[in-house]
């Protein structure tokens, strides 16, 4: 069952994405599926100008309002999306986790894990200003995320849909709820959950 604020907040999704000529496309699946083996619950797509939002996924809403905190990003010309953008950092993520050689693969690792930092705090506004929710749960799977970039390094793969860091409850324990863990490394005790967590 969806609240009053957050149908609210789906139509203000739909209205924004129809203004700046971007499809929404809410799709009842548990998960869609990006370029090579990647599942994930949701994307936007300056490119082919699409958010898009599987609606069968377990988190669904909470991804919405992060795909379109993405959206906020691409609209204000942000400086991690410009860094990303004109580093091509996605699509060299997406080619090293594809298995094909790429120079300063971290570089791009870290420059996206920024980005998506940068829209996590958006997320957690959004989800603060529109009143949608748990925003302090939200932020420690937003932090689990975050730090699945760091522990990509180690693993070169994706997480499965089943078992992603912001699903599964030991890697979400040790997060913090607010944004003020390092960012740049992962500790010991975080490797430890990811590794116990078999991600």
């Amino acid at each position: 069952m969806i609240n009053k604020r957050r149908k609210q907040f789906i139509e203000l999704v739909k209205s924004e994405c129809k203004k700046h000529g971007i499809k929404c496309d809410l799709r009842p699946v548990k998960y869609l599926r990006l370029s090579g083996n990647i599942k994930c619950s949701g994307y936007f797509d300056e490119t082919n100008k699409i958010l898009a939002c599987a609606t069968k996924s377990k988190d669904w809403f909470y991804i919405l309002v992060h795909e379109y905190a993405h959206l906020t990003q691409w609209v204000d010309n942000c400086e991690q999306w410009k860094l990303v953008s004109d580093n091509y950092s996605i699509d060299f993520v997406d080619r090293w986790l594809n298995g094909r050689y790429v120079r300063e693969p971290e570089k791009h690792i870290n420059l996206v894990r920024d980005l998506e930092l940068d829209n996590e705090k958006r997320t957690v506004r959004l989800i603060k200003k529109f009143g949608l929710g748990d925003y302090k749960t939200y932020t420690k799977k937003a932090n689990a995320y975050l730090m699945f970039y760091n522990y990509m390094k180690i693993t070169r793969r994706w997480s499965s849909p089943k078992n992603s860091p912001y699903r599964n409850k030991i890697v979400i324990s040790v997060m913090s709820d607010g944004f003020r863990m390092n960012y740049d490394k992962l500790s010991k005790r975080v490797k430890a959950a990811f590794e116990k967590a078999k991600i």
